[in-house]
């Protein structure tokens, strides 16, 4: 099983995990939550790394992406030096300078017994820079980068296609990933409200610009630019790949459908780039100009349900769902995320929510039931929701360290974790009660 580490990160001390196929992250503000999510992404995007510098190197001295032009890969540069160099990149792009960070910082990814990565900090003399990242590849990814230093041929119109189908599969292999990441940040409603322009703004944004983006946020943004075009017959339109592949039932898709429409009150289409909620009477209101929960959610769902339908193997790492919309729409986002999750996708989850973790309580139960209430459960949660515990784990962040607040016994989040910010009003509630019963005794006396 996978295995993430933390040590003094940001406002993480502590923390060790074992990575589940669908995790849940809840705590206070600042607690930590975001830097573990991204600390997730960061790791499991480097199979991905890893390729576009191969292709770069093949290609001989060309930018590693359409949005990145100051990283380049020269043919005498090894895949070895090109992933380090790339990688202390990311970890500014992603977290932040390492300046002001503690000596003592160092996370790490196990994804196999064999394959792991690690960055640390190093402050000596022979480097430039105070907290110099400092990355450590596992021998065996060493070796694999070594064997596989010069794989990509490159032909007339582009990299070889069997060359790069088999060294996917060998990076699969590698690292016992085959999912691709999609991370979905909090505060997406202002991206949104600027829909119209926003396609503008970040193409005359110049490189510094675009660098000075986490790469979560760029990478949220330059997916929702290029997806745009896919739902210009909105997501009905979407249902024709699903009789390419076949493997995805009508009745799945239906519900997904179903959750969607009750989430957004609507559905959504990209009209000639002007993005619209489209209301059951087959009038419009334009997206910036719609609720504020519209606009937080619609690509939350309209990216759960792109990928749901092209039956790609995706780790969604998601924000706080929740965020403006009222406790039922809370219930119908988090039943999507588990729908889509049963298909074979993985999920990370951040929330501050008691309703959404409610909810993946009551679909964690359904599962443990006996199989002669099954039937009768159907009839109140649709078993393709149904949350198995052994694939589950949430945990719960606070002064830095993380703590699995699973049940064992019963399978699932412990309630008083769910309930923590309910208890302290409740106490106060009961003081204020008590400064009555106080005075009324007094009186008797």
């Amino acid at each position: 099983m996978q295995k993430l580490i933390i040590n003094k990160l940001g406002p993480v001390e502590k923390c060790e995990l074992e990575c589940t196929q669908f995790m849940t992250f809840t705590g206070f503000q600042a607690s930590g939550k975001s830097t573990i999510a991204k600390a997730i992404y960061y790791f499991r995007t480097i199979k991905d790394d890893i390729l576009e510098l191969a292709k770069a190197k093949a290609l001989n001295t060309v930018p590693i992406s359409e949005a990145d032009e100051t990283l380049y890969v020269s043919r005498n540069t090894t895949l070895n030096k090109a992933l380090e160099n790339y990688l202390r990149e990311k970890f500014l792009r992603t977290f932040g300078s390492s300046w002001s960070m503690s000596k003592e910082m160092y996370m790490e990814y196990h994804f196999t017994k064999n394959c792991f990565v690690k960055i640390s900090l190093k402050d000596e003399t022979k480097y430039s820079a105070p907290n110099y990242i400092w990355v450590t590849l596992s021998p065996d990814l060493k070796t694999f980068l070594q064997k596989n230093n010069s794989c990509l041929s490159v032909t007339p119109l582009g990299i070889a296609e069997e060359d790069l189908r088999l060294f996917r599969l060998k990076l699969y292999e590698m690292f016992d990933d085959n999912c691709s990441v999609v991370y979905i940040p909090a505060g997406r409603s202002m991206i949104t409200l600027l829909s119209q322009q926003f396609s503008y703004i970040y193409a005359t944004m110049d490189d510094m610009q675009k660098r000075s983006l986490d790469s979560c946020t760029k990478d949220y943004l330059e997916r929702i630019l290029r997806l745009k075009p896919e739902f210009s017959e909105g997501l009905q339109g979407l249902t024709a790949y699903s009789t390419k592949k076949p493997g995805l039932s009508k009745k799945l898709i239906a519900q997904a459908l179903d959750l969607i429409k009750m989430i957004l009150r609507g559905t959504y289409r990209c009209n000639n780039g002007e993005e619209q909620i489209v209301l059951d009477d087959g009038k419009y209101v334009k997206i910036n100009f719609s609720s504020s929960g519209q606009q937080e959610c619609v690509w939350i769902l309209n990216l759960l349900f792109y990928y749901l339908i092209r039956q790609n193997r995706i780790l969604f790492i998601i924000e706080e769902p929740e965020s403006h919309l009222f406790p039922e729409s809370q219930k119908y986002i988090t039943e999507l995320i588990a729908l889509v999750k049963n298909c074979g996708h993985s999920v990370v989850l951040t929330t501050h929510s008691p309703y959404v973790l409610g909810t993946l309580n009551n679909l964690l139960y359904a599962k443990t039931l006996p199989d002669k209430y099954s039937q009768k459960a159907n009839a109140v949660i649709p078993e393709s929701l149904w949350l198995d515990y052994h694939s589950f784990d949430s945990w719960f962040v606070k002064d830095g360290k993380i703590e699995k607040c699973m049940d064992s016994e019963i399978h699932m989040i412990q309630n008083e974790k769910i309930d923590e910010i309910s208890k302290v009003i409740n106490d106060d509630f009961e003081k204020l009660l008590g400064l009555q019963d106080t005075d009324t005794e007094s009186v008797v006396l």
